[in-house]
């Protein structure tokens, strides 16, 4: 997946641009210089275009404060780990002495720069582009963030160099390899258990968090299937992360988990799992991937014949929203027990990829009503017409009904719950829609 960097001096509207592309008010935005100071990223899904964008704190190239010059470093980091960058410009300010110079830096990189200039609400504004041509570039978009207006201009220039950018539907393959991300906090052991998987040292290992630096594939034969695996580097918690030393940022990880078909989520049993072992696995589940629990370092662990199930107890609690990913207590170290991850992965691989016959999957929806009514709305009785998968990984079912607005969350999680129960889906996410069927027939998407 494409990286791109919004790059630009303090209050352009950067964070106002990431937010219209996120879909949802992940950047703060505030008329203040500088409130944006680590880099936020998100997966960009929009309209068509899917893709990663990094939005930075302002450039700052010639402070000499503290908090500026992290932001310039972390500025710095983002266009170093991206594919492209987009210089986002104030048409208020025109070019400016500090815009040439976060420019100057920009051309150093050798990544292609696309110059954006902001605030262009009408076409009236056009004409303030004009000035921007002093710096030399051939091409300037005018755009408004806040309004949306030349959005789409700047995506589809972007997908002029980086077709991968634009989504196409693609027919799975019928035996394809199963890619495995690697994913944990630093120094969980990733790349001891990739060491495992290999049967020999082709990663570097390390006491000190933080050795592997950007994403490492490895394919291995298991049963005389291929899988690659993708080690990353440990993701950090932001206030953790040295910004010059520690080069490699949160972005390579969740590249590799977009790129992955099942996720091993290590977990270091010394230390148990972490708030930043939660927000690791909501990130795995909100993009639909299977995934698989990792107990890490048991060898270190006292144990006696109830340890074991005391930390399954705690982990689920701790992670109630993955009740449905199996659990595997082992040690990269030595390899205890990783010989079963990957008769695992295939397993859950096989959950992601499942397909539930309409006629059996009814048959069953009679059945899970009838044991639990769908709730009723201001008296109106609620009617569950009939339900149908309509994709896999991870697999997606459409329910349609009469009410879709009475099915809170309680029967939301129950069908889910029954769905399990009768089909299994271990490992996986399982996404369920209500849509609406009104007496014409119209349906409508809840």
């Amino acid at each position: 997946m494409k990286v791109f960097a919004l790059v630009g001096k303090p209050n352009v509207g950067k964070s106002t641009f990431f937010n219209r592309l996120a879909g949802k008010r992940l950047a703060i935005v505030n008329e203040q210089p500088g409130v944006t100071r680590d880099r936020n990223t998100a997966i960009i899904e929009y309209k068509g275009f899917s893709f990663i964008l990094i939005d930075t704190g302002g450039f700052e190239p010639d402070s000499k404060e503290i908090i500026p010059r992290k932001m310039k470093e972390q500025s710095q980091l983002a266009v170093e780990e991206a594919d492209g960058i987009i210089f986002l410009l104030d048409k208020n300010t025109g070019w400016t002495p500090q815009d040439q110079s976060i420019y100057d830096f920009l051309r150093r990189s050798r990544k292609p720069v696309y110059f954006a200039v902001n605030k262009i609400d009408s076409s009236k504004h056009e004409q303030d582009v004009a000035e921007f041509y002093e710096s030399g570039s051939s091409e300037i978009i005018s755009l408004s963030a806040e309004h949306g207006h030349g959005v789409m201009t700047l995506l589809e220039r972007l997908a002029d160099d980086f077709p991968e950018i634009v989504k196409t539907d693609q027919e799975p393959d019928e035996d394809p390899m199963i890619s495995i991300a690697i994913v944990g906090r630093p120094n969980a052991g990733k790349s001891s258990l990739v060491n495992q998987f290999l049967g020999k040292n082709k990663q570097i290992v390390h006491d000190e968090p933080g050795t592997t630096r950007d994403p490492v594939d490895n394919c291995i034969r298991h049963f005389g299937k291929t899988y690659r695996l993708i080690d990353t580097a440990g993701i950090r918690k932001k206030s953790r992360v040295s910004y010059i030393i520690d080069k490699y940022s949160m972005v390579a990880a969740l590249k590799s988990i977009e790129r992955s078909d099942v996720v091993l989520l290590l977990i270091d049993a010394t230390e148990g799992v972490v708030e930043q072992d939660a927000r690791i696995a909501s990130y795995v589940l909100d993009r639909g991937k299977g995934i698989i629990l990792l107990i890490n370092k048991w060898d270190l662990i006292k144990k006696d014949d109830k340890t074991m199930e005391k930390m399954k107890d705690e982990i689920r609690d701790k992670l109630r929203f993955l009740d449905f990913a199996p659990m595997i207590f082992i040690s990269a170290k030595t390899g205890q027990r990783t010989g079963k991850i990957m008769e695992t992965v295939q397993e859950v691989f096989q959950e992601c990829t499942k397909r539930v016959q309409t006629s059996d999957l009814n048959k069953i929806m009679e059945s899970i009503t009838a044991r639990h009514t769908p709730p009723t709305k201001k008296g109106r009785i609620t009617k569950i017409f009939y339900a149908t998968q309509v994709s896999t990984r991870p697999p997606s079912f459409i329910i349609s009904t009469n009410n879709p607005k009475a099915i809170n969350l309680s029967y939301r999680r129950y069908m889910a719950g029954q769905f399990r129960y009768f089909f299994g889906f271990q490992g996986t996410p399982i996404r369920i829609l209500w849509r609406e069927k009104t007496k014409k027939g119209k349906k409508e998407e809840n």
